[in-house]
């Protein structure tokens, strides 16, 4: 299959503070992730499972800081999906897990499939930038959020659609559960919104970098550089 772009959002932040990085990344839990590709799309999900046998059917992953951050989120999530068949021949059920049971090894598949733009530009610039700097540098767009927004909305989401609106339910309060209910679903398309723009820039990214062979930034005094890629 063709390339796959893809983001995810965590339930927490990174914390930064913490001696053991990788750790803390390996701690987190996956909010949403969403995917684009030619052959199927924009998909959104909200199970890493599901997500990571989606992302190793195609060729390659493109993302940005992938491959340290994201493709271990996915590893280290204990969701592996079974399906389970029945083959009329030997008269058996047959089991397949289309995924390995170890996170080092599903991180080995996925980083071996991935091209992270952030390490490619690190690697030239000798410095990390950020996708919001490209996207500004370059296409002349910013984020529409951030991060610590993405981790909020999923909190205020998950508290108004499974406390909040079970609570009201439960004093007799039925309009007033609707509602809530229905403000947490706003919440979580909002995030689900975020990051599927994010991989749309991510996108518009590496399609200027092919198409021009260069890649534009904003250095820390906020002034426009202009770097050459080989992205194809």
């Amino acid at each position: 299959m063709p390339d796959i772009f893809y983001d995810i959002e965590t339930k927490e932040l990174l914390d930064q503070h913490d001696p053991d990085e990788d750790a803390a990344i390996r701690s987190l839990h996956l909010s949403v992730g969403v995917s684009w590709c030619e052959c199927h799309g924009n998909q959104v999900f909200h199970n890493t499972g599901p997500l990571a046998e989606h992302l190793l059917a195609h060729d390659r992953i493109i993302g940005f800081y992938t491959t340290h951050f994201d493709n271990t989120v996915l590893a280290w999530s204990p969701e592996r999906p079974t399906y389970e068949s029945y083959d009329p021949v030997t008269g058996k059920h047959v089991v397949r897990k289309p995924l390995p049971d170890s996170p080092e090894e599903l991180k080995k598949l996925l980083d071996a499939k991935s091209f992270d733009l952030q390490i490619d530009l690190e690697s030239r610039l000798g410095f990390r930038v950020s996708l919001a700097s490209l996207a500004e540098a370059s296409l002349g767009k910013g984020k529409n959020a951030s991060g610590p927004q993405a981790v909020v909305w999923n909190h205020v989401a998950v508290a108004l659609r499974d406390r909040w609106s079970f609570a009201l339910m439960d004093v007799g309060d039925k309009v007033g559960a609707e509602r809530v209910n229905a403000l947490g679903v706003w919440f979580q398309e909002r995030l689900e919104e975020y990051c599927a723009a994010d991989v749309q820039l991510l996108r518009r990214i590496f399609e200027y970098g092919v198409m021009n062979r260069r890649i534009a930034y904003t250095d820390f005094k906020s002034e426009r550089r202009v770097i050459r890629v080989q992205w194809k």
